[in-house]
C-alpha cells in the first residue's frame, strides 16, 4: 500500500536526516536503494528508498537488502556526484507525496527530489541550485525530465477533497512508523514476490516434465516396436531349417512352422542371395533386441528422472528460501542450453569427427546420445580410460592415421598414459552391450579388432590445440 502525505510526514519527522552524512549507496533493484548515513547523534543509520508502484516508500531501515551485483548508470552517478555530502535541509512539497533533500560538499549545494508517486510520476531527480537536472532515476522526456531540462515544481496549496491520516499501527509491536512501513510493507512485498516466483517455478516444472513425459512416450513406443525381437529370431531359425528351398530372386516364402503349427510367410528381399537374406534376419533380431534392452534402461532412468524432477520441485517449493526460489525462477525454463552443452571434447581429424570421453559420466552420456551404430569406439585394453568414438561418414572406411590419431587420444585419456603406448580394441557400437547391472558407462564388446599403438603427445598436442 503506498504512503500517503500526510504519512510521509510522520516518517521524514522521525528521522534523522538533516546533518546527517550520506556515507554509502547501495543499490538493490533499478527501483530500490539504501543509504548509509551517519548522524553525531544516532551514528549510523540507513535509509531505505522503493520506487515501484504500488509500494513506493522511504523510511529507517534495519534491514540492509542483498546487493544488485550490477549498478545502473543513476547509482554511478550517485556514487561520486552524492556519497559524501551532508543533508542541510529537507522539505516536503505541501500536500504531497514528495519532498527534496538539500545535500552540500565543500565545492556546492545540489537538491534531491524524491517523488513517491504512483505510475510514471515516480522518481528521483538531482538537480542544481537554479533547478537545472543533472541527473535522474528515470528520464522521461514527455514530462521534460531529462538531463538539462529545468525542472519545474508544481506545490499544492491544498490537500483536496479527500483527508488523508497516517495508518494506526501497533506501538508494542513497532517502534515507530518508519518501523512499521518498513517491516510491513517488506513483508507484503516479500509475499507478493514469493508468489510470483511460485508461479513460474510451477510453470517450469510443467514444462520440464510435460518434456520427459514426452521423451519417455516416444521410448515407449520404440520398445514396443523392438519387443518383437524373439519372433524375428524364431522366424529366421525356421528359415535357416529350410534355406535350401529359397532362390535368388523370391519375394516371399511359406514354410512350415514345426514350432507352433501351420505355416508362416517370410518376406525376402530378391536382391540378396538366401544366405545374405537369412542374415538380414537375423542382423533385424540382434538389433531389435539391443535396442529393447537399451531402451527399456533408458525408461527406467527417465522415470526415475521425473520422480526426481516432481520431488525436487515439491520440496523448493514447500520449504526453500526466497533467495533460492529467486535463483531456480531465473534459470533457463527450457534448459536448451543445459542440454546444447555436449560431454567430452570433440575434434575434427583428418575430415573425422572425433568425440572423447574422460571420465565414466561422459562415456556413458556419449553412447547414450550422440552415436550410431556405424560409428567406431575405441578403448585401451587392461586400462580404464575414456572411450574415443570416431563419426562414421557414408561411404567411408576410417583411414589407418585416423585410426592411429584415435589411438593417441584414448592413450592420452587413460591410465596407460605413462608407458606411452598400450594395446585397444576398436569395434562398430552397434557391437557394443551394457554389463547387466555394471558401473555408469561400462560396456563389453564383440567382434572387436585388437590394436597396438605408440602413445604421439605431439601429435594429441596439435589435435587438442
Amino acid at each position: 500500500m503506498s504512503l500517503n502525505w500526510k504519512e510521509l510526514e510522520l516518517l521524514l519527522s522521525e528521522m534523522p536526516l538533516r546533518e546527517s552524512y550520506i556515507q554509502k549507496i547501495t543499490e538493490h533493484s533499478v527501483s530500490s536503494f539504501t543509504f548509509s548515513m551517519f548522524s553525531r547523534t544516532e551514528k549510523a543509520w540507513l535509509l531505505f528508498f522503493e520506487m515501484a508502484s504500488p509500494h513506493a516508500r522511504v523510511c529507517r531501515t534495519g534491514i540492509m537488502r542483498k546487493k544488485d551485483p550490477r549498478m545502473q548508470r543513476f547509482t554511478q552517478y550517485m556514487n561520486a556526484h552524492v556519497v559524501g555530502r551532508k543533508v542541510t535541509a529537507v522539505h516536503q512539497y505541501p500536500y504531497d507525496r514528495a519532498f527534496v533533500l538539500e545535500l552540500r560538499s565543500s565545492e556546492n549545494t545540489i537538491n534531491m527530489h524524491v517523488r513517491l508517486y504512483s505510475g510514471p510520476g515516480a522518481n528521483i531527480i538531482i538537480t542544481d541550485n537554479s533547478g537545472v537536472i543533472l541527473e535522474l532515476l528515470y528520464r522521461r522526456p514527455g514530462r521534460h525530465e531529462e538531463k538539462g531540462a529545468v525542472l519545474t515544481a508544481e506545490e499544492r496549496t491544498d490537500e483536496g477533497p479527500r483527508h488523508f491520516t497516517a495508518r494506526d499501527y501497533d506501538r508494542e509491536r513497532f517502534s515507530s512508523f518508519n518501523d512499521y512501513i518498513d517491516r510491513s510493507e517488506d513483508a507484503e512485498v516479500s509475499g507478493e514476490r514469493r508468489q510470483e516466483l511460485e508461479e513460474k517455478i510451477k510453470e517450469k516444472r510443467d514444462k520440464e516434465i510435460a518434456l520427459l513425459r514426452d521423451k519417455l512416450s516416444r521410448n515407449e513406443r520404440r520398445l514396443q516396436e523392438a519387443s518383437g525381437y524373439e519372433e524375428t529370431k524364431r522366424v529366421a531359425d525356421i528359415l535357416s531349417g529350410s534355406i535350401w528351398n529359397v532362390r535368388k530372386g523370391m519375394t516371399e516364402i511359406t514354410l512350415d512352422d514345426w514350432e507352433k503349427g501351420g505355416t508362416v510367410s517370410v518376406s525376402l528381399d530378391p536382391a540378396l542371395s538366401p544366405n545374405e537374406n537369412l542374415e538380414k534376419l537375423y542382423q533385424r533380431y540382434r538389433k531389435d533386441k539391443r535396442a529393447y534392452e537399451l531402451v527399456g534402461e533408458e525408461i527406467s532412468r527417465i522415470k526415475e528422472e521425473i520422480e526426481a524432477t516432481e520431488e525436487k520441485y515439491r520440496v523448493l517449493l514447500e520449504s526453500a528460501s526466497h533467495e533460492k526460489l529467486r535463483k531456480e525462477a531465473e534459470r533457463p525454463k527450457d534448459r536448451k542450453k543445459e542440454d546444447d552443452r555436449k560431454p567430452g571434447i570433440w575434434l575434427t581429424v583428418r575430415g573425422f569427427d572425433i568425440i572423447v570421453g574422460r571420465n565414466a559420466k561422459e562415456n556413458d552420456e556419449i553412447l547414450r546420445h550422440f552415436t550410431r551404430g556405424s560409428d567406431l569406439w575405441l578403448h585401451t585394453r587392461d586400462f580404464a580410460g575414456g572411450y574415443v568414438i570416431i563419426k562414421a561418414q557414408k561411404g567411408k572406411t576410417v583411414p589407418l592415421p585416423v585410426l592411429l590419431d584415435a589411438a593417441s587420444l584414448a592413450i592420452h585419456y587413460s591410465k596407460a598414459k605413462k608407458s606411452g603406448r598400450a594395446d585397444l580394441y576398436y569395434t562398430e557400437v552397434k557391437y557394443l552391450r551394457r554389463a547387466k547391472d555394471g558401473k555408469t558407462g561400462l560396456v563389453l564388446p564383440t567382434q572387436e579388432r585388437n590394436l597396438s599403438a605408440v602413445l604421439d603427445e605431439k601429435r594429441v598436442r596439435e589435435m587438442l590445440g
